[in-house]
């Protein structure tokens, strides 16, 4: 079983690193474009009749009273909402989706990730990850790329210490990766103070939170991740590869660089960013033959973890 071993290896020489970049960059832009000439995507300027979307009692707007300001993201549509449905077998997210990637879609013209609202109306529950990976395609194959070690092979990369004066290569990724890490971190955390900036908002999150859980959580990154801005000798956790790949797919290849790690691993794997001939059965409401069963939800692992069980702890003293 192939397991990542960056950190032991280089991924390749900064020149190759580039022409990477580039490619992976030309593919999300002009992805659209080549939509255009499928014969078998349904135009997205047509929408499918009413009956073969799902009932999911939404009207032609999100159901939040906010509008997604992340990066690079264009609000969702009826269609949107019924694909997420389909993409992840739940009704839930879709409550909270506002925005899909306005750079690129699949190769069926479906959204792959979606932009969540941190707090929406129609549950009351207050969501640290502002990016969500929904694509069964992607998902899957970053399921497989965190269950042989990837996280952790990440990890150590962002860690490893550079040597002096080094700022690429292999002793040198470190110091680079660590830096992207934690300008998205400041991304998303800038993101969810904007779009909870209210009174109401800042209230709610106190009373739910108490006062240093909101602040934790206000200042928390990418998926949710500790602090924005962590010391420099602190280690840094990527904690999740689906929400990395997914702000890839908002922000392009090039303003994340971390994302960029992940779908280079999953290109150097063979799966294909764009999905594949036939994954479009999982995304299209108008589909009319056999579905395959959506991935199953791995989020839920966190009610057991160390830092699910800290977070209730505060929380409750918060309170008392």
């Amino acid at each position: 079983m192939a397991v990542l071993a960056h950190a032991q290896r280089h991924r390749g020489p900064p020149e190759m690193r580039e022409l990477f970049t580039v490619i992976l960059s030309a593919l999300l832009l002009l992805c659209p474009v080549a939509l255009s000439f499928s014969t078998d995507s349904p135009p997205r300027s047509q929408p499918p009749p009413a009956s073969s979307i799902p009932d999911l009692s939404l009207s032609s707007s999100p159901p939040t009273h906010r509008s997604t300001i992340f990066p690079g993201s264009a609000p969702v549509d009826t269609k949107d909402l019924a694909t997420l449905v389909l993409q992840t077998g739940q009704r839930g997210p879709a409550s909270a989706a506002i925005g899909r990637p306005a750079c690129c879609t699949c190769r069926h013209g479906f959204a792959q990730a979606y932009a969540m609202d941190p707090l929406p109306a129609s549950t009351g529950r207050a969501n640290s990850g502002l990016l969500k990976l929904t694509c069964p395609h992607l998902v899957r194959a970053v399921d497989a790329l965190e269950d042989e070690g990837g996280i952790d092979a990440l990890n150590e990369r962002v860690n490893i210490s550079p040597l002096p004066g080094e700022e690429k290569g292999l002793n040198g990724d470190g110091k680079w990766l660590r830096e992207a890490v934690s300008e998205a971190h400041q991304v998303h955390a800038r993101v969810r103070r904007e779009m909870l900036s209210s009174d109401e908002d800042v209230a709610f999150l106190q009373n739910k939170l108490g006062e240093e859980g909101s602040l934790f959580f206000l200042d928390s990154g990418v998926a949710g991740a500790t602090g924005s801005q962590p010391p420099s000798n602190s280690a840094i956790d990527v904690k999740c590869l689906h929400a990395w790949l997914a702000d890839m797919l908002f922000r392009k290849a090039g303003a994340s660089a971390v994302g960029e790690e992940v779908a280079w691993e999953l290109q150097q794997r063979g799966v294909d960013l764009t999905g594949t001939p036939t994954c479009r059965s999982a995304c299209d409401p108008d589909w009319d033959g056999d579905r395959p069963n959506p991935p199953a939800p791995r989020n839920r692992q966190r009610l057991r973890s160390g830092k699910e069980v800290a977070r209730r702890k505060r929380r409750r003293r918060d309170d008392r």
